[in-house]
């Protein structure tokens, strides 16, 4: 009896999950946030891109590269034994909710909006699609320094960033003339 009173339990939470997954599928436009997954690949700009345009470090400090993902890249500024700052560039095409904060953005960096995020964290939003951000480690960075090191990213190549696909289609011919077979002599 236990056996089968197990085997009716493990069905009956099966069809409910199932049933579950059908009704909430139609309602999944409403769940807030959406993912890079949610985008094609086509469209996002892959993470390896992001990586040239950070800052170059200054003397004694050093730049690591700790995540790596499409649409995201992230790096540590250290000095000496010391983390002194965590550097960031996301798409922002997979959540334009995101986006928001900036319409507001009382402050301008190059001409981008900047926004405050607490008292250790400073973002800037580029070209409306690329968030630059900078959350100061440790002791922290004073808003003045985490301004500067937004600054040192490129920001105009950044800017000019486009997804791999984009930039493939814009140098591609617009329609190259079908060759013609060229048949050898027969002998």
């Amino acid at each position: 009896m236990a056996r089968l009173l197990r085997w009716g339990l493990g069905l009956l939470l099966i069809a409910a999950l199932l049933v579950g997954a059908i009704l909430f599928l139609p309602f999944r436009s409403w769940l807030p946030g959406g993912t890079v997954g949610d985008v094609p690949s086509a469209q996002v700009v892959n993470g390896t891109a992001f990586n040239r345009l950070f800052p170059k470090p200054e003397p004694g400090e050093q730049l690591v590269f700790t995540q790596e993902k499409r649409g995201f890249s992230q790096a540590r500024l250290r000095q000496g034994d010391q983390i002194k700052a965590l550097l960031s560039i996301s798409d922002m095409l997979t959540a334009p909710e995101a986006r928001e904060k900036f319409r507001a953005a009382p402050e301008r960096l190059q001409g981008w909006p900047l926004v405050e995020q607490g008292s250790q964290a400073s973002a800037l939003l580029v070209a409306d699609r690329f968030q630059v951000k900078v959350i100061g480690q440790g002791e922290g960075l004073d808003a003045g320094s985490r301004h500067d090191l937004l600054g040192a990213f490129d920001l105009r190549g950044l800017a000019a960033l486009e997804p791999a696909a984009t930039a493939k289609e814009r140098l591609a011919p617009a329609s190259a003339p079908a060759l013609e077979p060229v048949l050898a002599p027969s002998a």
